[in-house]
């Protein structure tokens, strides 16, 4: 038993890190040999209150210089944020999760200063560094620097095994994600149900590789496919990225089409939920897709979970119009809503990466 607690800290930069790591917090705080130290690097500006109040966790919130969307810039300011940080609290751990640039930048920090890092979701890959560009070549390189490796799947597990990460260090327990759900998934029964027609699917568009002329094609395509199916509804949720929004300029008066301001997690869970399936090029949307029963479009030529296309959960149609159009007939086909599933374990992620670090920390 140690004369002092441990000391633990888990870095987020953006709300699905938040989401992610929340249980594992929770999970952490019930033992009083870890002193937990949450701490939000100010990547994304706000996070929103509401997910701190939704789990009951809030972190610490650091500020970060502006950036103006280039990478290099916010890499160098969150590494300087992270090594202030760190000097004036000393860790036995840190934990870090999936492939944002505060997973990487905190890594690299951490590992010059020999700092035992855990991975959170390690092993997802597509192996192509432009998709999803930077994230590919984020977890990449955290693989490599990290000490522990909680793996998701089967799938993640054989890739980093076959990217030469000693076995001993990986440890499959599942995704935090279904904790996140689990832990919710009551609340959103009470949500106050969504006005707009149904059927209506809800539709999200932002990464960079789908930027410019991917987004008008893909919404062009969907358009002609609204405008021969009258009675589909699509709710777009828009991005806090200005940079996606020129797209979305085709579709604001379409009477089938609701342009709507990001949302807070419940409601948007809510929203995803009454609708008859969901259109996206988000990796997070296609872990939750199965947890809700819905399937999933997604607007990708790879994705790094094809766990979700081998459940018959998701199809990727990448931006060839062709492909949409064969996959909104898929969606349309699949209009009743699917079993509800987990594909990433059974909601006890959290704990088995607690009784990890008992293991090696106590």
């Amino acid at each position: 038993m140690p004369h002092r607690p441990i000391n633990i800290a888990l870095w987020i930069g953006t709300r699905p890190e938040y989401i992610k790591l929340a249980p594992v917090v929770l999970e952490l705080q019930k033992d009083t040999r870890f002193e937990v130290h949450f701490v939000h690097s100010g990547q994304h500006a706000t996070l929103g209150k509401g997910t701190g109040d939704l789990f009951g966790v809030q972190p610490v919130e650091l500020i970060l210089q502006p950036t103006d969307g280039q990478l290099d810039a916010l890499e160098r300011e969150i590494k300087l944020q992270a090594k202030q940080w760190f000097a004036n609290h000393p860790m036995d751990c840190v934990l870090i999760q999936g492939d944002t640039a505060t997973a990487y930048c905190v890594a690299e920090v951490a590992n010059q200063l020999g700092i035992p890092v855990g991975h959170v979701e390690a092993g997802l890959r597509t192996y192509d560094l432009t998709q999803p560009f930077p994230e590919e070549g984020y977890r990449q390189a955290i693989s490599k620097m990290a000490n522990w490796h909680y793996s998701p799947s089967d799938q993640a597990s054989s890739n980093l095994v076959a990217d030469g990460v000693d076995p001993s260090t990986i440890f499959q327990v599942g995704n935090t994600i279904v904790d996140a759900f689990m832990h919710i998934e009551p609340k959103i029964s009470h949500q106050e149900p969504p006005t707009y027609p149904n059927p209506y699917w809800v539709m999200t568009l932002h990464r960079r590789e789908t930027q410019g002329s991917p987004a008008q094609r893909v919404m062009s395509t969907i358009l002609e496919y609204l405008d021969r199916n009258r009675s589909q509804h699509l709710v777009v949720i828009k991005h806090p990225n200005p940079q996606t929004h020129p797209p979305l300029e085709l579709v604001s008066n379409h009477p089938q089409i609701h342009l709507i301001e990001p949302l807070e997690y419940l409601p948007f869970l809510s929203l995803c939920e009454g609708s008859q399936g969901l259109l996206s090029d988000s990796g997070g949307l296609q872990e939750e897709a199965p947890l809700l029963g819905l399937p999933i479009l997604i607007f990708r030529e790879l994705t790094e979970r094809p766990e979700v296309v081998d459940a018959g959960y998701g199809k990727l149609v990448g931006t060839n119009t062709e492909k949409i159009h064969i996959g909104l007939r898929w969606l349309e086909e699949l209009a009743n809503p699917q079993q509800k599933t987990s594909l990433y374990g059974i909601g006890d992620t959290s704990k088995h990466i607690h009784d990890h670090l008992c293991n090696v920390l106590l």
